[in-house]
């Protein structure tokens, strides 16, 4: 607080109170100017399945690559995880490329990723370890890029999700990157415990059965069938919110322009909240 009154920022009004000056507004519009918040490619709901996998195996990938290239077979490995280790092995067996190939293969792929992506390459580069050159922890990239590390984070992420985007869809344009996760890959980007709830719905339980069978809160499973909605496009939604009701929801949720729940309901007595949130979920856009 004292830099930031120091810099002429801050102004305080009180003890505990403090306003941003005339130059603090225009700092902080510049700053979001630069670096929008959250970073635009970032997608969480899409590639959380992917990301921690993806990064494993990517970044040592790159270091393997980087050191075949030079001859050097000898090096300490940037993940320790056998299982990684194991895939990487096999991964390189089965791309039928030289060394050479391979290193510029993910070098030419991983540019062209960073060049179209809108972040600073830097933030993810200087986490990577190669031949003689050894990549540092986010909190060293942070501090060397002279950023907050929450803020480093969301662009290591951003970066990161970017390049997820490009593999998954466009394969062709980039068959080494999409090689890294073309086994991990889910059609449908449930989260573990969401993913369980939804096995057995297909197996025909009802939410109160998978409930006690998971021993949860009938309230998180609902959640997660809230979450199965809104990804699943044949979502059978007259199996828990009957037609007509669904219709009233809708009807109700155009007459209030706010979209809260409660006013929802306020208009549509008998239908409680998980059904007003299902309802929303699959067809929130059309109303």
């Amino acid at each position: 607080m004292i830099s930031l009154q120091n810099k002429g920022l801050l102004i305080q009004k009180a003890p505990e109170h403090f306003i941003l000056s005339d130059k603090g507004e225009r700092e902080l519009s510049l700053f979001v100017t630069r670096r929008p918040m959250p970073p635009r490619y970032l997608d969480g709901w899409k590639y959380h399945h992917l990301t921690s996998l993806f990064w494993q195996r990517l970044s040592l990938l790159v270091q393997v690559a980087s050191n075949l290239v030079h001859q050097k077979r000898q090096f300490i490995p940037v993940q320790n995880k056998q299982e990684t280790l194991d895939w990487v092995k096999d991964y390189i067996r089965r791309q039928n490329l030289s060394r050479e190939e391979l290193g510029h293969g993910i070098f030419k792929e991983l540019s062209h990723c960073l060049i179209q992506c809108e972040g600073e390459p830097a933030v993810l580069v200087r986490r990577l370890t190669g031949h003689d050159r050894i990549g540092l922890t986010s909190i060293q990239a942070a501090d060397e890029l002279e950023m907050e590390h929450v803020h480093y984070r969301l662009e290591f992420l951003n970066i990161v999700h970017f390049i997820l985007h490009k593999a998954v869809e466009t394969p062709g344009c980039f068959p080494l990157l999409d090689g890294i996760i073309r086994d991990i890959e889910k059609p449908v980007p449930f989260t573990l415990s969401t993913e369980k709830t939804y096995q057995l719905i297909k197996k025909g339980y009802t939410p109160g059965q998978i409930a006690q069978v998971r021993n949860l809160k009938l309230s998180t499973i609902e959640d997660h069938i809230v979450e199965i909605a809104l990804h699943l496009k044949d979502f059978d939604l007259e199996a828990y919110v009957p037609k007509s009701k669904q219709e009233r929801i809708l009807q109700a949720a155009q007459n209030t322009s706010a979209k809260k729940l409660k006013q929802i309901r306020d208009q549509v007595a008998d239908a409680n909240y998980f059904e007003i949130r299902l309802v929303m979920a699959k067809n929130g856009d059309k109303s």
